[in-house]
């Protein structure tokens, strides 16, 4: 049963130096804890610093953000507005949750009005929900959205993500973001040696992900965080045991993937997406020019 409790923050955007290399300067969280379950998730490893496990907590002692809407704008009002902002950099902001709370749709027309550029990463159809909002945002290019999708089989993904949406529903997604002119990025994260790595499993993903019309990817392979460590192994000794020693060769070192695993990985999805003209080149959301008079249904 899930434990939904209010959390009142002291602060909802976060400087993140190491974002950038991921195209962003700040990032925001609406939510602590996840009911989409992702085994691999490295954000469990955040709900020790609430005194939580990173198991089944994780999953059922939910967190929704109070107070949002009103401490985002005035935030933001001291935020360059050169800064790029990412929303769900550890949790979706998408989750079931929102469609209760509403807490993502309170920033997003806070980010409307700021005309601050910002990401969004999601396994989430509910965004779809809120297209009269991104349709313009994306029409000028004030937003880009990550939908994350690992693999095609709904079977491996109910092992791996027990919570999320199933496959096609985020390809669907993708095709009317699309139509409504978001731009969007097909985030191919986390891969996972000899679960999600296979060639012939990347080329049917990328291709099946080519046909709704995105043309941008980004790759990134499994984090294996110390405290995220036991517990993933443990899962993975019941689906897979023969993987246990090549995980524990592949992250032997502060839970990132290195070695010729990780050279491979690079080197074959940078083929696929070259013979099936993606790009793996970032699109960078910018922010609105405050000089312009946009409208919004709010």
């Amino acid at each position: 049963m899930r434990q939904v409790e209010r959390w009142m923050i002291q602060s909802l955007f976060t400087r993140s130096p190491e974002g950038a290399r991921f195209g962003f300067d700040y990032s925001a969280n609406p939510y602590r804890g996840c009911a989409h379950a992702c085994r691999y998730c490295y954000a469990r490893e955040t709900h020790t610093y609430l005194g939580h496990g990173v198991g089944e907590d994780f999953e059922t002692r939910l967190y929704v953000k109070a107070g949002v809407e009103r401490r985002a704008r005035k935030e933001l009002a001291r935020i360059p507005l050169t800064a790029v902002i990412a929303l769900g950099t550890a949790t979706d902001p998408y989750q079931p949750l929102e469609g209760r709370h509403r807490v993502t749709r309170g920033i997003l027309e806070a980010l409307a009005e700021s005309g601050h550029a910002f990401t969004i990463t999601t396994k989430s159809p509910l965004i779809l929900r809120d297209l009269d909002l991104l349709s313009p945002l994306g029409a000028r290019g004030q937003v880009v959205v990550h939908i994350s999708l690992i693999h095609l089989d709904p079977g491996l993904l109910r092992q791996l993500e027990p919570g999320s949406p199933p496959p096609r529903a985020r390809l669907r997604a993708m095709a009317q973001l699309i139509q409504a002119r978001v731009p969007v990025t097909h985030f191919l994260a986390p891969v996972l040696p000899g679960l999600t790595d296979q060639p012939d499993h990347l080329r049917a993903l990328l291709t099946a992900v080519r046909d709704t019309g995105v043309q941008r990817v980004m790759v990134a392979p499994l984090r294996l965080p110390p405290a995220l460590r036991p517990y993933f192994l443990a899962q993975l000794k019941a689906w897979s045991p023969e993987l246990i020693h090549t995980y524990e060769a592949i992250f032997a070192e502060a839970g990132y993937a290195s070695g010729p695993w990780r050279r491979t990985l690079e080197e074959t999805v940078a083929a696929l997406c070259a013979n099936l003209g993606l790009s793996l080149n970032p699109q960078r959301p910018r922010p609105r020019d405050l000089r312009e008079q946009v409208k919004f249904p709010f």
